[in-house]
C-alpha cells in the first residue's frame, strides 16, 4: 500500500495498553500542524494487548514479548509505513533487537 499523500506514514506498535495508545496517537495529531483534517499524518496503529508483558520478561517471569514485536513491526512495513514509534517506555527495551528486523526506522 502506497501512502495517498505527500507526509510519512507512521506506524504504531501499540495496545501495551490500549488508553496508552490511544493518548500517543491523539499527542501525535495534537502536535502536528494542520489547517484541516487533510494535513493530519497517515497512521497506522497496530494495537496489540495481547503482547507478553515486557516487566514481568524483564524480571525472568514472563514470556519474551520480542517475536510478538517483530512480527507487528514487519506487517507495519508490509502494508507501506515509513517509520514506526512504540506507545509503551517498556518496549524500548526491546527496540534494538525490533529495529534490526525492519528496513524502516524505529522512532527514539
Amino acid at each position: 500500500m502506497q501512502p495517498v499523500h505527500s507526509k510519512k506514514t507512521i506506524g504504531i506498535l501499540g495496545g501495551m495498553g490500549p488508553a496508552a495508545t490511544a493518548d500517543f496517537h491523539r499527542r501525535i495529531s495534537e502536535a502536528t500542524d494542520v489547517r484541516c483534517d487533510q494535513d493530519h499524518l497517515h497512521v497506522f496503529i497496530d494495537c496489540c494487548p495481547q503482547v507478553p508483558d515486557r516487566t514481568a520478561f524483564l524480571l525472568g517471569a514472563g514470556a519474551d514479548p520480542t517475536p510478538t514485536l517483530i512480527a507487528m513491526a514487519r506487517n507495519l512495513e508490509k502494508i507501506g509505513v515509513e517509520m514506526l514509534a512504540m506507545s509503551c517506555n517498556t518496549a524500548d527495551a526491546f527496540r534494538a533487537e525490533v529495529a534490526a528486523t525492519v528496513h524502516i526506522p524505529l522512532l527514539p
